[in-house]
C-alpha cells in the first residue's frame, strides 16, 4: 500500500484506478478546460489594457456633450440677437419699446416715472422665434460596456486583472501539457 506522500507524487494514482487516472489526465489535457481558461485570461488582460483608454473616451464624450450644449446655447443667443437686429431694422414700434425700456427715452410732453431698482436690470426681449429649435443637447448616454471598461482604469483594478489573467493563462498552459506516463518495465 502507498503512503499519502507517494500518492501525491506525479507517478502516484491518488487512490484512483489506472483507467480512472488515464481518463482524468485525458480530461485535463483536452481542450475543454484550456480554451475557456485562455479566453477568460485574455479577456482580463484586455480589460486591464483597455481600461484607461475607455476612461479617456468616456471623458471625451462627456466633454463633447458639454461643448455641444454650449454651442446650442450660443446658437440660440445668436438667433435672438439676429431677431432683435431684424426687428430694430424693420419695426418702428419695437425701436420705440427698446428706447423706452433700455434708454429711458420719453416723448415730448411725457414725464418719466422712476422705476424700482429690481426692474432696472430687466432687459427687453425681442419676440420669440416660433421655430422649435430648443431641443436639449445632453449628448448620447454612455454605453454600459464603456463604463464597465472605464472601471478598469483604476491602477489596483488593472493590476488585479493582469495578475489573475496571467495566472489563468499560466494554468491553462500547464493543463494543456500532456502528461508523460512511465512505461511499464519489460520483464
Amino acid at each position: 500500500m502507498k503512503t499519502p506522500a507517494q500518492m501525491a507524487l506525479p507517478g502516484g494514482t491518488g487512490g484512483l484506478s489506472a483507467s480512472a487516472q488515464v481518463a482524468r489526465e485525458a480530461r485535463l489535457s483536452s481542450g475543454w478546460i484550456y480554451w475557456p481558461l485562455c479566453l477568460v485570461a485574455c479577456a482580463l488582460i484586455a480589460l486591464a489594457i483597455l481600461g484607461p483608454e475607455a476612461e479617456r473616451r468616456l471623458d471625451l464624450e462627456q466633454q463633447c456633450a458639454r461643448m455641444g450644449a454650449e454651442v446650442q446655447s450660443l446658437a440660440q443667443a445668436r438667433d435672438q440677437l439676429q431677431a432683435a437686429h431684424e426687428a430694430l431694422q424693420a419695426d418702428p414700434t419695437y425701436v420705440e419699446q427698446v428706447a423706452r425700456h433700455e434708454l429711458g427715452a420719453v416723448r415730448p410732453g411725457e414725464i418719466r416715472l422712476p422705476q424700482p431698482d429690481e426692474f432696472a436690470s430687466v432687459r427687453f426681449q425681442p419676440p420669440a422665434d416660433p421655430s422649435p429649435n430648443g431641443a436639449g443637447a445632453a449628448g448620447p448616454p454612455a454605453l454600459p460596456a464603456l463604463e464597465f471598461l472605464a472601471s478598469f482604469a483604476d491602477p489596483q483594478m488593472r493590476l488585479a486583472a493582469l495578475v489573475v489573467g496571467s495566472v489563468l493563462l499560466g494554468v491553462a498552459v500547464v493543463l494543456s501539457i500532456p502528461t508523460v506516463r512511465p512505461r511499464p518495465a519489460r520483464a
